[in-house]
Formats: structure tokens, C-alpha cells, sequence
């Protein structure tokens, strides 16, 4: 029998289609509301915090608006986060493209310190401020232990990345196609997957007054949760890694899952479970 007769496409945990993320930057005592917001739908968010910031007052005024741009203290941040994930923003919000490599390795290094030690949690995810990045960074990162990175190009669709420490989201919240892209990725009924990246600022929302546009789309969102793996940007990259170390006999018929996290796929319309150190032969 030929392998293509036994083509098979990933499936989130529980045999879920699609899988819904959102990366917010900078830490601001707006993620206080945002977290909030998210624990109310049950939702999972990755928040990307500069650890030399943390507990900094700031003002700004932005198209006349002036906005608290403070930072959260650094005391309230295992609390405040609960269930979600902790990343890297670097140390200080340095460009990375602008530093000598060593400096760029500090701001990483420093910051993912820093903050292992005030959550007691591994920190390997990242965004990169002002989506600077290039090549190199990217090297660095890897050297640093990041294991993803999230830039701010959006792309409008729901793929997952070749390249995870070049992650580009599916959308800013501001975004004028918002709630056309998640009707789109609600109502999509191919076998997947599919990912709806959401990237933004807490602050935007204070500084605009536009909380509504997050609370419409979760509400809009939480309808389909049935089919959808609510997760951080880690639990998604580590299910991913688990899957592409799948292993497949010579003919596709065989599958044998080396982790010890439990992997689900479909073919021909079926969903399938490998439970972790076993193997599932697929059916003629």
C-alpha cells in the first residue's frame, strides 16, 4: 500500500482543529484588566514583560490622550499571571538589531534571569521590541535559550511557522479585519491546523477606550470553544515539537509516539490518538 493512502494532518490536544493565542508586550498595569478579560473566558494569554522596567511610572501622551504607561510592580506578577505564560521582552525594550552581539545577548540573558528567578518558571518565549529582528538575532536568541519568538507582521492567516523564532501573528487587535478573520477561522471546517495568533498593548486599549473590541471577540470566539485548544504561545510550540518528532513506518501505516504528551491526527475524516511511548497502526 502506498503512504499517501495514509496521509494524516495534526490535531490540537483533544482531537480540537484550531488552537487560539494572544502575545501582549511591555507589561503595563492595563494587563491587571487584560489578564482579567482572559480569565473570564477562559482564555490563555503570553504576556512579554522587561524585567528592568518592572514597577517604573510612566505618563505619555499620544494624539492627545495621555496614557499610564506604568509598569506592573514586580511583587504582583506570579499572581497576576496565573495560568497564562511569562516571556522575554529583554531587559530594558532595547532594539536588538541596534546593539553589538554581546550587548543583544545581555538584554536576553538578563531579562530571562531575572525573571526565572521572580516566578520560578523557565522563560522561552519572546517578542522582539519594536519587531526588530534579523538573522542574527535570531542566532543569538537560539544561543540564549529562546526557544520562540514572536515578530509583529501580520499575516491574516492561521499557519503555523517553518521558523518559530520568527512567529508572525495573524493579526494586531486593532486590525480593521478582526472579526472578519475569526469568523473566517471559526467557520473553516478543513482538518487543519489552524492557529489565530492575537498580538497587541494592553495600554492601547486605555489609551483609546476600546476595551470592546477584545471583549467582542472573545465573545465571539468562546462560542466555537468546543473546537477550539485555548493555550499560551509555549503549550502551543512544545505540541508542535511533540508532533514533529512523530515517528511513521516505511508505508505511513505505523505511528509511534517517542513523548510522553499525548498526539492526535486525523485521516479520512477520523480522529486518532497516539498516547505517549505507544504506537497506533492506522486502519486499510
Amino acid at each position: 500500500m502506498k503512504e499517501k493512502e495514509y496521509e494524516i494532518s495534526m490535531l490540537f490536544p483533544e482531537g480540537k482543529r484550531k488552537a487560539l493565542t494572544f502575545s501582549y508586550d511591555d507589561g503595563t498595569v492595563h494587563d491587571r484588566k487584560l489578564a482579567a478579560i482572559l480569565n473570564e473566558y477562559g482564555m490563555k494569554g503570553t504576556f512579554n514583560l522587561n524585567y528592568g522596567l518592572l514597577g517604573k511610572g510612566e505618563m505619555e501622551t499620544v494624539n492627545g490622550i495621555e496614557t499610564d504607561f506604568s509598569r506592573v510592580e514586580a511583587e504582583e506578577v506570579r499572581c497576576l499571571y496565573r495560568g497564562h505564560e511569562i516571556a522575554s521582552h529583554t531587559y530594558s525594550h532595547a532594539s536588538l538589531t541596534g546593539l553589538p552581539k554581546n550587548m543583544a545577548a545581555t538584554e536576553v540573558l538578563k531579562d530571562r534571569y531575572n525573571l526565572e528567578q521572580l516566578t520560578g518558571e523557565l522563560i522561552r518565549g519572546f517578542a522582539y521590541p519594536y519587531g526588530a529582528y534579523n538573522s542574527q538575532i535570531e542566532e543569538i536568541l537560539d544561543a540564549c535559550g529562546i526557544e520562540y519568538a514572536r515578530t509583529v507582521e501580520s499575516t491574516g492567516d492561521f499557519s503555523l511557522p517553518e521558523d518559530f523564532l520568527a512567529w508572525h501573528p495573524t493579526c494586531h487587535h486593532e486590525d480593521e479585519r478582526l472579526m472578519a478573520l475569526a469568523e473566517k477561522f471559526c467557520r473553516e471546517e478543513k482538518d487543519g491546523p489552524f492557529v489565530f495568533y492575537l498580538w497587541g498593548h494592553s495600554y492601547e486599549f486605555a489609551q483609546k477606550n476600546n476595551w470592546e473590541l477584545m471583549e467582542n471577540f472573545l465573545k465571539y470566539m468562546a462560542q466555537y470553544k468546543g473546537d477550539i485548544w485555548c493555550a499560551t504561545n509555549i503549550e502551543i510550540l512544545d505540541y508542535v515539537k511533540a508532533y514533529r518528532e512523530l515517528k511513521r513506518s516505511t508505508d505511513g501505516k505505523i505511528l509511534m509516539n517517542p513523548n510522553a504528551t499525548p498526539l492526535y491526527v486525523a485521516m479520512n475524516g477520523r480522529k486518532y490518538c497516539i498516547h505517549g511511548n505507544e504506537k497506533l497502526e492506522l486502519p486499510s
